[in-house]
């Protein structure tokens, strides 16, 4: 949040830079109201900018072969560009790459989802997903598992068919884990 009010302030005094520049190229028959104006516009600019950016930004910084299972979009009465066009404030995502199979041929696979927030830290959460039996559950510290690769003892979540976690993680990546 810090780096987004500098980018903020930064463009505000470039805004009234260009502001005052006007003024002098127009030989100051334009009021001294569009200083405030263009710094106002440039501020505003650059917020939406690094609002719509974000997403893309980060993806950047993640695993190449992440795969980005839903999105969480942003629309605000305050923001109403956002109705026009609403930009992502989160995601899930996991990668392929870092997909383990408890045991050869259990298809029960270790999964790192990763979510990530708008101005939070990135959370990755341990999962368990039972491609087989249609179901998921988290890994907890105390979680173990049987010679088979079952886990012992963990909670499992029945999930429908067309759960975005399921889907993509039997549906898209069980072949490259």
């Amino acid at each position: 949040m810090f780096w987004a009010l500098m980018t903020a302030l930064f463009a505000g005094i470039a805004g009234a830079g260009i502001g005052l520049g006007l003024r002098a190229l127009s030989g100051k028959r334009l009021p001294k109201g569009i200083i405030p104006v263009c710094a106002g516009a440039t501020m505003l600019v650059a917020t939406v900018g690094t609002e719509y950016g974000w997403y893309t930004n980060v993806l950047r910084t993640m695993a190449p072969d992440l795969v980005v299972i839903s999105e969480r979009e942003q629309q605000a009465w305050y923001q109403p560009w956002t109705f026009v066009r609403p930009w992502v404030r989160g995601f899930i995502g996991y990668s392929p790459s870092e997909m383990v199979e408890t045991a050869e041929g259990s298809d029960i696979y270790v999964v790192q989802l990763r979510r990530q927030e708008r101005w939070q830290p990135q959370m990755v959460l341990p999962n368990i997903v039972d491609c087989e039996g249609g179901r998921r559950a988290d890994i907890l510290p105390d979680t173990e598992f049987s010679e088979t690769g079952e886990p012992v003892g963990v909670t499992w979540r029945e999930v429908p068919d067309d759960d975005p976690i399921l889907s993509a993680v039997c549906g898209g990546g069980a072949a490259a884990g």
